[in-house]
């Protein structure tokens, strides 16, 4: 009777995980919470059914930006499965992507994850990103270019390679890596874009140092100048002397006249 009970709820749990696995896949984010919840909500589940059903829930919630309770069912699938490098990469990205989380714990994670599986692109580019923010500039560098050696043709994977080499000023090697990138995937619209956006940059960036450059020069003709002091010769008239100066203002316009104003006599009485 138990075997029988068993058997019926290990296919309505089958069931139910593909119905999950269908929704997510065709976007239906609600739907797929819903069965996953009550895939959650029986007491005893398998431990491969436990582990896939916190995985998808936490997949769901980082694509809705729910960081925290991404990394609540991210931890129990981890306690089934502490050696999966797939799930410590989505710990370190709820870890990241947080605001409120400190970064050096998303750093853990993306160790561990590359210690488990370090053939993962995706992973090693958001690493290196993240090390290059941290001032790990060589560690950061040697990730990145890892992962465009794994992915070559993965434009996201080679947009992140560059966005890093401008970070620490190496703009010819990300030019050229653009270039070779480009020349293999001439019609890929997304290294095109890439291109565009890089020579973008660089126009700017050209731009705003020549505005500086003229800014300074502008700066440097317009400053201070010093006059210098010579001494005035002896009996120069700018020297005081006992004579009484006399003031000599220029010509000026004379006063307007007084108003007439009428006075009023008494009357005089002749003789």
């Amino acid at each position: 009777m138990e075997a029988a009970t068993m058997s019926k709820t290990l296919n309505l749990l089958d069931q139910l995980l593909t119905n999950a696995r269908t929704y997510q896949q065709l976007g239906l984010t609600r739907k797929a919470l819903q069965v996953l919840g009550r895939i959650g909500s029986f007491r005893q589940l398998p431990r491969q059914v436990a582990e896939e059903a916190h995985s998808r829930l936490a997949e769901l919630h980082l694509a809705e930006q729910r960081y925290p309770e991404a990394r609540r069912h991210l931890s129990v699938a981890l306690a089934h499965r502490p050696d999966d490098g797939r799930l410590h990469y989505q710990m370190a990205t709820a870890l990241e992507l947080d605001e409120q989380s400190d970064p050096r714990r998303a750093g853990e994670h993306f160790r561990l994850a590359l210690q488990h599986d370090p053939d993962q692109p995706a992973c090693l580019s958001d690493y290196g990103l993240l090390a290059l923010s941290q001032g790990d500039d060589e560690e950061g560098i040697q990730a990145l270019r890892r992962a465009v050696e794994l992915a070559p043709d993965d434009a996201e994977i080679v947009g992140k390679l560059v966005e890093g080499l401008c970070q620490i000023g190496q703009n010819e090697e990300a030019r050229l890596t653009l270039r070779a990138a480009l020349f293999r995937n001439s019609k890929h619209p997304g290294f095109r874009k890439l291109w565009n956006d890089f020579r973008f940059q660089e126009l700017c960036e050209a731009q705003q140092a020549e505005h500086r450059r003229r800014r300074n020069r502008l700066e440097e003709a317009q400053g201070p100048v010093f006059l210098p002091f010579v001494a005035p010769p002896p009996g120069d008239a700018s020297r005081p002397s006992g004579r009484k100066r006399i003031r000599r203002d220029g010509p000026s316009s004379p006063a307007p006249p007084h108003a007439p104003y009428s006075v009023h006599l008494p009357d005089r009485k002749h003789a």
